[in-house]
């Protein structure tokens, strides 16, 4: 028998006798919805993947009627989707009802049942024939009941309004996530700089320390960008619990064993790697403790990169912004006790974070358990090629990206500290505050991995949409890139003195603030892009256009040392810094767009012409023509 679906779209609840009484008559079962209320659109509805027919009753909302297909026993929730009345558009609106299985008689009547439930259509998702799933109900939700297929793009149609909304629902918890972060650093660099009585030989042990103890977190760069691209991607298709739970299990295996190791060699040999920096006398014994007590917080830094990925990738913002909010909160009762009461200096903000780090990585790793996530890990085993190998692809080309950009910061560490102590000062304040800024960029990038894949399919028939969407990732970039450096400014030219009480620290500060904002306007665009082109799985692309920026910086900067000296040197070091980033945007943009007015090479994303289009095919990325109709 077939079975008719009605949903009411209004967030007022209605009798159910009214709206049962527009259901149409197609058969000897049916599904009226009692109330709804509307939430977002998706692309195509139906059952199993098949359209359903649609019937419209006078004076009532579009009823639509499944083809034949086997429905769920009487009284078991259903989820359905109606349409908005648009003109070659495929979008439907999401729908949130509560519905009545009523099973008819023979008669004109019908008799519906009391129980009834609630469920929410999930973006992107068909209908499953086998159950109907409680989308409020996380542990459900990830068990290995949950069966999930992909609503496949026609590949021309996107709903930017939609989309738009969802990336900025998606970005803002996560901008707060990455702000939030450093707040650790900065903290301790605030309350060092104010409360120890030789602020600037501390605030200048913090800073040289800064490479080892900060950026070394950046060298598993891989492990949340690929656990992103792996999990983002494995839904879009409709991958297995378990498989998604081995390759998470793998790469949360590397996080440990790499976090160990590099703990174990920042505790082992500080004055060793802090010469290398050019650590200054003075405060290299301050600086080598600072960096032995940061390094027990290792651990808990890369599995909390991790587990944020496992969260993100879900397009969940909001946990690891509650864990990280609650690790900063730590971190900050413990400055004004370590450093500020007991005037422990550098070594007190140091055990300050670590505690933070461990109270944060407890929360995020609980969150991730409580979500059922850890259900299907194969705890006790180590397989290479189904564990190990998914994450570890990312190594390479990631990691290359990570290297070039921690060889751009560690150089301007490192002409800073040459100046001498005012301008290596300066530069703890103006690389914390940039690197703040920078992190408007960051939720982009996974915004990018998590909303192409469905448009990035190899069986989707066209790349207009991606092309669109790719658009959209970019002008958002663009918008928070401008902000961020109004906010930098701001803070450079206003704020400088929350930092220091040095009023030639202070100086040196707002003499780069032009070329710095300028650098973080191209670093956040471009991060817009990074998405997009990792998620088209363009690695290698990426490895070489940071290959020639890398080259090009270090010969910026061997030619600028022969020519400048002193605070001018450390000043057009930041406008290189901008350059860098500029060179980035000019070649994903001729990737993905294709050259100026249309010559020449069209685009990573161009339908070439009627009846073809360009595929990313496989796990290589290669883009290949394929026959559409």
């Amino acid at each position: 028998d077939a079975m008719s679906i009605v949903v009411n779209p209004s967030p007022l609840t209605t009798p159910a006798g009214v709206l049962r009484g527009r259901v149409a008559r197609t058969g000897t079962c049916r599904v009226a919805a009692v109330a709804g209320r509307q939430r977002n659109a998706i692309s195509r509805c139906g059952v199993g993947g098949v359209p359903p027919s649609r019937s419209i009753i006078p004076n009532a909302r579009p009823t639509y009627v499944a083809p034949g297909g086997e429905w769920p026993a009487d009284g078991v929730s259903i989820q359905g989707t109606t349409p908005h009345r648009r003109r070659r558009r495929d979008v439907h609106t999401e729908v949130s009802a509560r519905v009545v299985a009523a099973v008819a008689s023979d008669g004109d009547g019908a008799s519906a049942k009391d129980d009834a439930t609630e469920t929410t259509v999930p973006k992107g998702l068909f209908l499953d024939r086998a159950a109907a799933i409680d989308e409020s109900d996380d542990t459900q939700a990830a068990s290995k009941h949950r069966k999930e297929t992909t609503t496949i793009s026609d590949g021309v149609s996107l709903d930017r309004k939609y989309e738009l909304s969802s990336v900025l629902r998606f970005a803002i918890p996560l901008l707060a996530t990455n702000i939030v972060t450093p707040l650790l650093t900065m903290t301790d660099t605030a309350f060092v700089g104010r409360c120890a009585s030789d602020a600037v030989v501390q605030l200048a042990a913090l800073g040289v320390s800064t490479p080892l103890t900060d950026y070394t977190v950046t060298l598993a760069a891989f492990i949340p960008a690929g656990l992103t691209n792996i999990i983002s991607n494995g839904l879009a298709a409709g991958e297995s619990d378990e498989s998604l739970g081995t390759k998470t299990y793998g790469a949360l295996i590397v996080s440990l064993v790499l976090s160990l190791v590099l703990a174990a060699t920042l505790i082992s040999c500080p004055e060793t790697l802090l010469g290398w920096l050019k650590t200054p006398t003075e405060v290299m014994g301050v600086a080598a403790e600072f960096t032995k007590i940061r390094a027990l917080g290792m651990p808990a830094a890369y599995l909390t990169t991790a587990a944020y990925a496992i969260l993100v990738s879900r397009k969940d913002t909001t946990s690891p912004l509650a864990c990280v909010c609650l690790a900063a909160s730590v971190n900050v009762v413990l400055d004004w006790i370590a450093v500020a009461y007991f005037g422990m200096g550098a070594s007190g903000a140091a055990w300050a974070t670590t505690v933070a780090l461990w109270v944060g990585c407890f929360a995020i790793l609980n969150v991730v358990n409580d979500r059922g996530y850890a259900k299907h890990f194969p705890w006790g085993t180590l397989k290479w090629k189904e564990q190990l190998a998914p994450v570890m692809v990312f190594f390479g080309p990631i990691t290359f990206l990570v290297f070039a950009l921690l060889s751009i910061y560690t150089a301007l560490i490192l002409f800073a500290n040459s100046l001498g102590v005012t301008v290596s000062a300066a530069h703890r304040i103006a690389g914390n505050v940039f690197a703040v800024a920078v992190l408007c960029g960051d939720p982009l990038i996974q915004a990018g991995q998590a909303f192409m894949p469905k448009y990035l399919l190899p069986i989707v028939p066209k790349r207009s949409a991606a092309r669109k969407m790719a658009g959209l990732l970019q002008q958002v970039g663009v918008g928070a890139g401008f902000a961020a450096a109004f906010g930098c400014a701001l803070v450079c030219l206003l704020g400088a003195g929350t930092f220091t009480t040095d009023a030639a620290v202070i100086k040196q500060v707002q003499t780069v603030v032009t070329p710095m904002c300028f650098a973080v306007l191209a670093n956040v665009v471009s991060k817009s892009m990074y998405g997009v082109t990792v998620a088209a799985k363009q690695l290698t692309f990426l490895a070489a256009i940071t290959g020639v920026g890398l080259g090009l910086f270090a010969l910026a900067l061997w030619r600028m040392n022969a020519v400048l000296v002193g605070p001018e040197l450390y000043y057009w070091m930041w406008w290189v810094v901008a350059g860098y980033y500029v060179l980035a945007i000019v070649c994903i943009q001729v990737l993905t767009f294709g050259w100026p007015g249309g010559v020449g090479f069209k685009g990573l994303f161009f339908d070439k012409k009627e009846g073809t289009s360009q595929v990313v095919g496989g796990d290589t990325g290669e883009v290949v023509d394929v026959v559409t109709g």
